[in-house]
Parts: C-alpha cells; sequence; structure tokens
C-alpha cells in the first residue's frame, strides 16, 4: 500500500472538517435551546376539560419556544407546584417530552386557594428557560340530575 501524498492527506483533512461542519449544522437545528414556554394552560378539548377542582386532576401542558424546539430527550423539563398541599404534581406517563403534568387536586383542598405552575428547562449550554402562570381552584360543579322525585301536586 502506498502512501499518501501531501495533497491527498490536505484533501483527507478537508473532507474531514466539511463532514465535522455538517454535523454540527445538524446538530445546531436538532438542538436550537429553548428561550421560553408558552403559558402554561389546561390541556384538552375546551367543552371536556375537567374543573379546577377538588377531587379532579386536571392536566397542563405548555409548547416551546422558539416553535420547534425540543427538549433533549436525556434532559427532561421540570415541572414545580407552588403549593404541594392542595395542588400536588403527578406525572403524566404519555407525554415523552415533559412538557405537560397532572395537578391531583385532593377532595380536601380549599376552594379559593391560588396556586402557581412552573416549567423549568435546562439548555446544554446551561441556560434556563422558564414559565409560571397562576390557576384558582373553584368548586366542584354539582352533580347531573339523574331523576326526579315522584310529581306533587302544590296548589
Amino acid at each position: 500500500m502506498r502512501e499518501k501524498t501531501s495533497y491527498e492527506l490536505l484533501e483527507t483533512m478537508r473532507e474531514a472538517v466539511r463532514l465535522l461542519r455538517e454535523i454540527y449544522r445538524v446538530l445546531q437545528r436538532d438542538y436550537q435551546p429553548i428561550t421560553g414556554f408558552q403559558p402554561i394552560k389546561e390541556q384538552g378539548d375546551p367543552m371536556t376539560l375537567l374543573p379546577i377542582a377538588p377531587g379532579f386532576t386536571p392536566g397542563f401542558s405548555t409548547t416551546t419556544l422558539p416553535a420547534g424546539t425540543v427538549p433533549n430527550p436525556n434532559s427532561k423539563p421540570v415541572w414545580t407546584t407552588s403549593d404541594t398541599v392542595n395542588a400536588p404534581l403527578q406525572a403524566n406517563p404519555a407525554d415523552a417530552t415533559g412538557l405537560s403534568t397532572y395537578v391531583a387536586i385532593p377532595a380536601t383542598a380549599a376552594v379559593g386557594t391560588t396556586f402557581s405552575l412552573t416549567i423549568n428547562y435546562t439548555n446544554a449550554d446551561g441556560t434556563v428557560a422558564t414559565q409560571t402562570n397562576s390557576f384558582v381552584i373553584v368548586a366542584a360543579p354539582s352533580p347531573d340530575i339523574t331523576g326526579f322525585t315522584p310529581i306533587a301536586q302544590f296548589a
């Protein structure tokens, strides 16, 4: 096997540099830093959302900014609640991105209590994206009417 000439070595090195630049470009595109989040909101169809009320477990979600950025699968966002008694968090096992969570409001939660949800994400470069929104625990809805008592004459 013959040795490469200086020119051939130089061309091999140029090709290696070109490939490294292409890898860097792809990594920058795929792991663009998350700079923030959209406001946290209750997730789901507005007509079927669970109330933020005692005895219910509503789900909350957000999306990343800039649009299209995604958390690194090895470093998911972290959710926190300001009230671990009346609004404790419950992980959403169906969400691989970590951009949603549940709040398991106990039946004993006080109506009118305000709690905050915060999501934080630390990018590979150490910068942190965060979003906090507040919610109020409301009274549970009255149960559905399922029937009536016998009709009685009143006058």
